[in-house]
């Protein structure tokens, strides 16, 4: 939990746009591909309104997992926390 918050704080700073061009290896900022993945989708109702881009990034270079969700305007919206990368469960 703390190393999310750490993530959170240290990305609050940033513009979408410096984060989405961030090309950091402990980030890896990046849209997600449903095909690529075990779900179609986040399940929200109006998902299809609401849902512009899914993105994701990562809490640490190696370990604690991901955080999946998109933007409305400046605002990242987060849908799931993933520590265990089950959304991508052949890349681990």
């Amino acid at each position: 939990m703390l190393t999310l918050l750490d993530r959170l704080k240290s990305l609050s700073g940033l513009s979408v746009r410096e984060l989405l061009t961030n090309r950091s290896s402990a980030l890896r900022c990046h849209p997600i591909d449903w095909n690529d993945t075990s779900e179609a989708g986040f399940g929200l109702p109006n998902e299809e309104q609401l849902v512009d881009t899914p993105y994701q990034f990562s809490l640490s270079a190696n370990e604690h997992g991901r955080v999946h969700g998109f933007f409305i305007d400046e605002i990242f919206y987060i849908v799931w926390l993933d520590p265990e990368h089950l959304l991508y469960p052949g890349k681990g």
